[in-house]
């Protein structure tokens, strides 16, 4: 029972705790082909404030062979939205960008990256909560806090019962 509260607790609590995170990457660790000419790798962030800086800083290996999108996320649709943050392909004498905005609106926010033949390096820094994750923790502590008290019940119950053989024997043990 004591397990199913705290975790109720730590997963209505810890999600709000919010620090200076990095978020840091490579890719996309694949084998291009004439098949596979490019890839695409997302990143989502956990929910960032409204108003908070995010710096991305993008190194690729070959000039202009990147395109990058930072924008708003939908987690129920698993799509962009809204006006993006950053949607650039970097030109064919460029090889990185480093890039600084403000969060336009408070949710999480997804980096999507597509490299054509080519592998980079990023990092991306803002203020979220490094424990978001944790929200889950409150599905598994309501399930784990009626089993808790039916154990605390049948423990009663037991005790009870233990207690009524005890005195049962102690009076037999007194009888003639």
């Amino acid at each position: 029972m004591v397990l199913g509260v705290v975790l109720i607790i730590v997963g209505f609590m810890m999600p709000y705790y919010k620090s200076p995170q990095r978020l840091k990457g490579a890719g996309p660790g694949i084998q291009f082909s004439a098949n596979r000419s490019y890839w695409i790798n997302n990143y989502v962030m956990p929910p960032i404030d409204a108003g908070q800086p995010i710096s991305l800083n993008l190194l690729s290996d070959k000039q202009g062979a990147t395109v990058i999108l930072l924008s708003l996320y939908d987690s129920e649709s698993g799509r962009a939205m809204g006006e993006p943050l950053l949607h650039r392909r970097l030109s064919q004498y460029e090889r990185g960008i480093v890039f600084f905005a403000t969060a336009t609106k408070s949710g999480p926010y997804l980096l999507m990256i597509t490299s054509y033949n080519s592998s980079y390096t990023f990092y991306l820094d803002s203020v979220w909560s490094p424990y978001y994750e944790l929200r889950a923790s409150r599905v598994f502590g309501i399930g784990i806090l009626p089993v808790g008290l039916v154990i605390l019940y049948y423990d009663e119950l037991m005790e009870k019962r233990e207690k009524m053989i005890e005195d049962a024997m102690r009076d037999i043990r007194k009888s003639p």
